[in-house]
């Protein structure tokens, strides 16, 4: 199959793209990663630190995250709260119309490690040493309406089991 000739001005159009457009966004897209990407980063470390500071050294390692839904409500607040109690900061994501513009730490870490997907309900935990590590709890409890308990017993596992070690660093 044989390709047509460019016109004069679509060949005009390619030059133009290629001398002003490609440039153009090299100039500004090489210093956005070179500035954002370190940026990014130092304020996941600066959230972390704060995280320390204000609730790690009273023992508080995990932050939890959920709302008023009827999906999980009462399971969460009958299952999950008298056992994380002592070791979590708890925010209700259905008071998140009164959350200040200039958040609070608990705000600010979970919009920073939180994403924008299946956030709610999530469980973030901050170990002494390591990442930060998120449990989202979404599709699992979307699963367990449908009777499919799995997804939602090994993300309590892994919650669970994040509590036993921080019960087990107390002693």
């Amino acid at each position: 199959m044989a390709t047509r000739p460019r016109s004069l001005r679509e060949r005009a159009l390619i030059g133009v793209l290629v001398v002003v457009v490609v440039p153009l966004v090299v100039v500004l897209l090489i210093p956005a990663l070179l500035v954002g990407i370190p940026a990014s980063w130092s304020y996941g470390r600066w959230l972390r630190l704060r995280w320390e500071r204000q609730w790690g050294r009273h023992g508080k390692r995990i932050l939890l995250v959920y709302s008023r839904s009827p999906h999980w409500q009462r399971y969460i607040e009958d299952t999950w709260l008298p056992q994380l109690a002592p070791h979590a900061v708890v925010m209700d994501w259905s008071d998140r119309s009164t959350w200040r513009r200039r958040a609070p730490l608990e705000v600010r870490a979970f919009r920073y490690w939180g994403g924008s997907r299946e956030f709610n309900p999530m469980a973030l935990l901050f170990p002494k040493r390591g990442k930060v590590q998120a449990i989202r709890f979404w599709r699992a409890f979307r699963d367990f309406r449908h009777g499919k308990d799995l997804a939602l017993r090994a993300a309590e596992a892994r919650l669970f089991g994040f509590v036993d070690a921080i019960r087990g660093e107390a002693t």
